[in-house]
């Protein structure tokens, strides 16, 4: 059946609006017990409604625009006003969050689960395959990891906010298969909570990790910053830290304990103690790796003449 372009453009904002209604119906993660199997399912379902739709980028154009590896330079948006500062005790009765619940609810609501669709070859169903990444601006700007979407088998990207949202991935804006990032932006994303990024963290310093490990989704974890270390190969920056994130957590957020993002999960690297034979040994040790904002800063709003606190 042909379906002319002008219902084509009808058809996809239906969709939207049908998958933005949905949200509130959905099983999407929130502070209550997570549906992860609902969630993924969820993922399955409306982005393969918006790829169907059409107008929308397919899997092969955003790994065609991934392997360009443009560097920017981006600007982002300017960052909101800071909120009016809480009234005093004796002007209100009214207790203010504690800064830390603000500062994880903040991280966690700019978290996104970010993946692809894919076709098994044994059945017509669209199936998800997931990681992470966070956005950085309300218009949909996010970071992830370069490997998270460097597949060939993808039909489609996309990614779901924490309110059940699914938005396809637009374009890939900036990337680099060194350090293992990429900028991408959703669309027809707009108002979406976002983070700050942060350069500057010290050895020591207390962090914390929202990531997806296994899809076990919106996994919260805590730790330190072990070290800061170059790579063997290739002297890439990499910070090391003592929060747990396993597979599927790549492109999830390293926070500090402000909630600002200082960098992405991406690796771990087991240590073992004397392989025996086809046993790996006994586990000793495993070291989880995360790319550091200093890597992806060079990109944003005119490079590296910005230092601490980006916007």
């Amino acid at each position: 059946m042909h379906v002319s372009s002008a219902n084509k453009s009808k058809l996809r904002c239906f969709a939207f609006a049908v998958l933005s209604g949905l949200a509130s119906l959905s099983g999407v993660a929130s502070d209550d017990f997570s549906d992860d199997a609902r969630i993924k399912a969820d993922f399955e379902t409306r982005l393969g409604t918006l790829f169907e739709a059409g107008g929308i980028p397919t899997g092969s154009a955003t790994l065609k625009q991934l392997h360009r590896e443009n560097t920017g330079p981006v600007t982002l948006p300017a960052p909101a006003p800071a909120p009016t500062p809480a009234a005093s005790p004796l002007e209100s009765t009214e207790t203010a969050p504690p800064p830390k619940a603000t500062s994880f609810n903040r991280a966690r609501q700019a978290t996104l689960i970010l993946g692809h669709l894919y076709l098994c070859g044994k059945c017509e169903k669209y199936h998800a395959n997931l990681a992470g990444g966070v956005l950085v601006s309300p218009d949909g700007l996010a970071l992830t990891n370069y490997h998270v979407l460097d597949t060939g088998k993808a039909i489609v990207f996309g990614a779901m906010t924490t309110d059940g949202r699914v938005f396809a991935i637009d374009e890939v804006i900036a990337a680099s298969k060194v350090d293992d990032i990429a900028l991408i932006r959703l669309r027809d994303a707009v108002d979406l909570t976002h983070v700050s990024m942060r350069e500057t963290i010290e050895t020591g310093d207390e962090v914390f990790v929202i990531s997806h490990p296994d899809g076990f989704y919106h996994s919260f974890t805590k730790g330190y910053l072990s070290r800061k270390y170059l790579t063997q190969q290739g002297k890439v920056p990499r910070l090391q830290i003592t929060a747990d994130f396993a597979k599927g957590s790549s492109g999830g957020g390293i926070f500090n304990a402000a909630g600002e993002l200082i960098g992405l999960a991406t690796a771990t690297n087991s240590i073992y103690y004397e392989k025996a034979g086809e046993s790996p040994g006994h586990l000793q040790m495993v070291i989880k790796s995360g790319v550091p904002i200093s890597s992806i800063q060079k990109w944003f709003n005119g490079g590296s003449g910005n230092q601490g606190k980006l916007p």
